[in-house]
């Protein structure tokens, strides 16, 4: 497959990721049932992010560099804002602020090491 396609997937990804995020956030943590929609939705775009940036990876032939492992981590932790939004340890301005300097600093590390977000 063109890598082009795993970078669409890969940008669709963060999309749901970041709207399953922001609609866990809206939701009343004392409905459980309110919030399964929105974690499925979580949990869907961090598998599209997961897989598209890994088949990107293995397309371009590129091993295992170090920023991945960065990179690596920033899911993980966008991965337990489940848990942090869920039980409303930090108030949602605070959640907002977290995931978006999480998603700029993947972003960065994205696009500063990635050949084929630079030349496309």
């Amino acid at each position: 497959m063109d890598p082009g396609i795993y970078k669409i997937i890969h940008f669709i990804g963060l999309i749901v990721l970041f709207l399953g995020i922001g609609s866990l956030i809206a939701t009343d943590p004392r409905k459980p049932a309110a919030m399964r929609r929105p974690a499925m939705i979580h949990g869907i775009g961090l598998l599209l992010i997961l897989v598209s940036g890994f088949g990107m990876l293995a397309k371009m032939k590129m091993g295992f560099p170090t920023w991945m492992i960065g990179k690596l981590v920033i899911l993980l932790l966008l991965g337990a804002m489940i848990v942090v939004i869920k039980r409303r340890l930090i108030p949602a301005p605070a959640i907002y602020l977290i995931v978006i300097v999480l998603g700029a600093i993947a972003a960065y590390l994205g696009f500063s090491n990635s050949m084929i977000l630079r030349f496309s």
